[in-house]
């Protein structure tokens, strides 16, 4: 472990300085003024583990990990199949699996990859409309997702289309592990006037106390992974009687790993995928993951850094336009 302080005019600038010497993965250990002569500056204690990660343990079976290897497996045995037995009139459906669109999910179009560009559209139109939703969200939603996503950016966003619309929002952040992720937040809801409040997983409930007015409260959390498993989300949810999640995740996702968090979700009340990074998705192909059996419908799309401006409903004629996009259906002999 390799424990470094420093020091900044400002708290942003002290923060750069952890970022730029140990890292995104750096742990914030203190924060504090301290004098230095005349000046009084901003001091952090950080912290990176040097050491190599040990070996992950075996999954347990409650996270359904082992739901996950045997879906892969199956996946791979089905891609296996597909190249070796379609048909040789079948172009198209080749030419989608190439261009990313999954295996398990072209099986919608067609079972025996006997596929024309008509049946395509027309089947693909009427089962869009079915991937968008819901209207209505509880009261107590939390935003969940892996490292990166937008998870918090999209969350203040959601607050924002909220409090525009009348509503009282308050906001809590569990994210105690990221750089900069309080500074980050805190400087949102200060720019949108909507109360904020940190606590533990233990001390989650009295702030939902102290915002019990409020018409809906928003959670923010840490990054799933190691230091946040699934595990620890649903020791959280589960005294939490009527809270959702929405699943944070890019646009562009690898089928493979989107389908592989779903099963380790898939117990918990998740009601809406948010898709981020839409407007810098080249290829609709790989998109086509949220056709995957079970999956939540899409609420929203991020395109864009602004806040609040880059958060759009999502539409069957949006996502459409983005399963589609570059997405060659032209059945080519050659």
């Amino acid at each position: 472990m390799k424990v470094q302080k420093f020091r900044g005019k400002t708290s942003l600038e002290a923060l750069s300085k952890v970022k730029e010497h140990l890292g995104e993965e750096a742990v914030i250990l203190s924060t504090r003024r301290v004098k230095e002569g005349k000046r009084l500056l901003y001091e952090i204690t950080a912290a990176v583990d040097l050491d190599p990660p040990a070996p992950e343990p075996r999954p347990k079976e409650s996270e359904g990990f082992s739901v996950v290897l045997k879906e892969i497996e199956e996946i791979k045995e089905l891609i296996r199949g597909l190249n070796a037995g379609l048909k040789s009139g079948s172009h198209l459906f080749q030419r989608l699996l190439e261009q990313g669109v999954p295996a398990s999910v072209l099986r919608l179009f067609s079972t025996n990859g006997d596929l024309d560009k008509e049946k395509f559209l027309d089947r693909l139109s009427r089962l869009v409309g079915r991937r968008v939703g819901p209207k209505e969200f509880p009261r107590l939603t939390f935003f969940v997702g892996p490292a990166g996503v937008g998870k918090t950016t999209s969350m203040v966003k959601f607050a924002s289309r909220l409090a525009y619309t009348d509503q009282k929002v308050a906001m809590i952040s569990l994210d105690s592990v990221r750089v900069g992720a309080r500074e980050q937040i805190s400087r949102f809801a200060q720019f949108l006037e909507i109360p904020l409040g940190f606590a533990r997983d233990e001390e989650i409930g009295e702030l939902l106390k102290r915002f019990e007015s409020y018409d809906y409260i928003l959670v923010d959390t840490p990054a799933l992974g190691p230091s946040f498993p699934v595990s620890r989300l649903s020791g959280i949810l589960k005294p939490l009687k009527g809270a959702g999640v929405n699943l944070v995740m890019r646009a562009g996702e690898a089928p493979l790993s989107a389908q592989a968090l779903w099963e380790r979700l898939r117990s918990l009340p998740v009601v809406s995928l948010i898709l981020t990074h839409s407007e810098g998705l080249l290829y609709g192909g790989p998109l086509f993951w949220i056709f995957s059996p079970g999956l939540p419908p899409v609420s929203f799309l991020s395109t864009g850094d602004r806040v609040p401006e880059d958060f759009e409903r999502a539409t069957a004629k949006r996502l459409l336009a983005l399963l589609l996009r570059n997405l060659d259906l032209e059945e080519s002999h050659v």
